[in-house]
């Protein structure tokens, strides 16, 4: 795998996560590049540790110190595969898990390579697709969220967002937490919207940091899948990754058929990602330390098939 797709960083491992976290009441703890998530158990006097797709070595003696801190019934490590060692893990009491907390798989796409390049490197069907849709007199909005009065178009996002869920029969978080989520990445945020003349029909969502450029969420109508639209706006938040001087482009999450009954709904959208062609990412399996015999119990009671 290319070094710099390999090595790229997950968005769970920037600060943008940790703000956004902090609305869901979980509690922030960074040692040197890790960023640890704490979150009490309700009704009991423990908590619980996890820490998604960090870049090793792992600090683990620090997170032990931390774990009985906040008298943790578990750690729950989702690793990246840059600095991973199954081997470490063992060493330090951890074993692997069923608990999943994070995707378990990605696609990631290089980005330093010329535009047309980039542009032939994808599938047959997804190049026609673009093609197709360039022809509908579609009108691509970029909306920079860092910039406060954009902050109207948030509205838009969100209903296009909710469109999309009830038409796949999803469940979408709250407008609270969505606007809670963009806010922590407001910086680095862009939202590319397809319009059919006055009418918004898809959008985007992208956000940015260190050298990645990822895709958060869409939504879409209807009419935003009979032009194609979310193709559209895929390969020009592509070319904005590459004016920006960006690396890599992360897909976020693919279905991972290594556990076919966790998230199957991935399946939905899974082949549209693929259709562009990137490197295919398998993060290690979790890992888990009960620091308790209640957080053994715990754990099994919360696994359970």
């Amino acid at each position: 795998m290319n070094e710099r797709v390999s090595k790229a960083i997950d968005a769970r491992q920037t600060k943008g996560w940790g703000e956004y976290l902090k609305f869901l009441n979980w509690k922030i703890e960074w040692v040197g590049k890790t960023q640890i998530f704490i979150r009490k158990f309700a009704l009991l006097n423990l908590s619980f540790i996890k820490i998604q797709h960090p870049i090793g070595p792992l600090p683990f003696k620090k997170i032990d110190q931390i774990a009985r801190k906040n008298k943790a019934a578990w750690a729950l490590v989702e690793p990246h595969n840059s600095g991973y060692s199954e081997e470490e893990m063992v060493k330090n009491g951890y074993k692997k898990s069923k608990m999943m907390l994070s995707h378990t798989a990605t696609i990631k796409i290089d980005l330093k390579r010329g535009e047309k390049d980039l542009f032939n490197s994808f599938s047959e069907n997804a190049r026609r697709n673009i093609r197709k849709s360039q022809k509908q007199n579609l009108e691509v909005r970029k909306v920079e969220m860092k910039l406060e009065k954009n902050w109207q178009y948030f509205d838009i996002f969100y209903s296009l967002l909710k469109n999309l869920g009830k038409m796949k029969k999803f469940y979408v978080p709250s407008y609270q937490e969505y606007e809670s989520k963009m806010r922590a990445f407001k910086d680095g945020s862009t939202l590319l919207f397809a319009y059919d003349g006055e009418t918004p029909i898809c959008v985007i969502w992208f956000a940015t940091y260190d050298n990645v450029i990822a895709y958060f969420q869409t939504g879409i109508t209807t009419r935003g899948y009979e032009t194609l639209a979310n193709y559209l706006l895929l390969w020009e938040g592509l070319k904005m990754g590459q004016k920006k001087g960006l690396d890599v482009f992360d897909f976020e999450s693919i279905f991972d058929e290594r556990y076919p009954k966790y998230l199957p709904q991935k399946k939905r959208y899974t082949d549209f990602k693929k259709r562009f062609h990137g490197e295919i990412v398998l993060y290690p399996e979790p890992w888990i330390k009960t620091y308790s015999a209640l957080g053994k119990l715990l754990y099994i009671w919360m696994t359970l098939v």
